[in-house]
């Protein structure tokens, strides 16, 4: 399952660093059209706006999988290392109800907008595609974060058994 979890994440952060060129690469082409032929690229914002909300949603699994996001663990260091698995365990079922609320909020969210027909100003996409896969980012990170209080656990119940 473990294996599992990390291939979602990692083709969730491959599909953000797409995201993330594809960005950089219109928002460029806009620039330089707007500067030297006098033709900004028509949608450059709407794709802009939904790519950013992309890049973070499907980048959060990763970021959490890997330990790159902050922390603030000063007080946790303090501890011996039994409490920190501790700690850790709990905090990430902390992090995983959370962010499967927001998960949840997240789907009902995008049924609305499949339900209302909700686009965006200029290219006319439909908003709950992005949602849809914001949901998909929000459940890996909660999986994740199960995970990772899983392993925590296991750290916890191995080291006293030896």
């Amino acid at each position: 399952m473990e294996k599992f979890i990390d291939s979602l994440s990692k083709g969730l952060h491959y599909v953000a660093q797409l995201i993330l060129v594809a960005m950089m690469l219109m928002i460029t082409a806009d620039v330089l059209g707007r500067w030297i032929f006098n033709f900004p690229i028509k949608g450059t914002y709407d794709f802009t706006q939904s790519g950013l909300s992309m890049m973070i949603f499907l980048g959060l699994a990763y970021t959490h999988n890997v330990k790159e996001h902050i922390s603030i663990d000063f007080l946790v260091e303090k501890f011996p290392e039994k409490v920190q698995n501790i700690m850790n365990s709990f905090i990430n079922i902390f992090i995983a109800g959370i962010i499967g609320l927001l998960a949840f909020q997240l789907w009902g969210n995008s049924q609305r907008l499949f339900h209302s027909n909700t686009v965006t100003g200029d290219l006319n996409l439909p908003i709950y595609i992005f949602a849809i896969m914001a949901t998909i980012g929000t459940t890996v990170f909660a999986l994740t974060a199960v995970m990772n209080a899983i392993v925590y656990a296991q750290k916890v119940v191995s080291k006293n058994e030896s």
